[in-house]
């Protein structure tokens, strides 16, 4: 058994945002309407297509109906997974501190909402799939975070043991499906949506990625357990 170091993947581990935005502009044109910027978009990045495209046509005050949603989404799919990797990039640091944790006995997986087969291509474009013990999306098993089983299944993959291992993510499903399956987590301040319920309950709250390294990691671990 190993410890591993699970990573959420949008907005914590790549920023997706800028071809997730290109491909719900995409959908908005086929409607008529005006292209919305990055930083509008940004903070909702991390709940899906669905929730974008409604978050969307609420921002321009148009009914989505369940037909046309349905027509968008596929739409919205079928862009993206043909666009999924030409801004999406690394968060700074990323690569550096995956590099430290495996160096010092982490195995590393990601545990993602999206679904399993873009996670794979969008870290495959990236030339970063081969990292992983285990990439885990949202159809992978039974249930999705903030399900513990998720993580738990995710770090069983990865022949690894809850006790010992941590999630590192953005949001406070990201924390909440941490603190459930009793691993100590991490939330990255610079993510997509790390509101104060996600930082008050996170074991430690990081500003960049240039202290994770294996042996803060297990201070971590050792922080989580004392307040078990």
């Amino acid at each position: 058994m190993t410890d591993v170091a699970v990573f959420d993947l949008d907005g914590t581990l790549v920023d997706t945002a800028p071809d997730l935005t290109a491909s719900l502009n995409y959908c908005l044109a086929a409607a008529g309407m005006d292209a919305v910027p990055l930083d509008l978009v940004r903070p909702h990045a991390g709940h899906g297509a669905r929730v974008m495209l409604r978050q969307a046509y609420g921002w321009d005050g148009r009914p989505l109906g369940e037909t046309e949603e349905d027509e968008q989404l596929s739409r919205f799919l079928e862009h993206y997974e043909a666009n999924i990797a030409v801004q999406s990039r690394p968060f700074p640091g990323a690569l550096d501190a995956m590099e430290r944790l495996a160096a010092g006995g982490f195995t590393l997986a990601v545990c993602t909402n999206k679904h399993e087969r873009l996670a794979v291509l969008l870290l495959s474009e990236l030339g970063m799939a081969y990292r992983f013990a285990a990439i885990c999306g949202a159809d992978t098993f039974a249930r999705r975070k903030p399900d513990p089983l998720h993580l738990t299944g995710t770090i069983d993959r990865s022949f690894g043991k809850p006790a010992g291992s941590i999630m590192i993510g953005d949001t406070i499903t990201d924390i909440a499906t941490a603190r459930a399956a009793g691993v100590a987590s991490v939330l990255v301040d610079f993510g997509y949506a790390p509101d104060p319920e996600a930082r008050a309950g996170a074991t430690v709250v990081i500003d960049d990625y240039a202290r994770l390294d294996a042996a803060f990691a297990r201070q971590i671990v050792a922080r989580a357990a004392l307040r078990r």
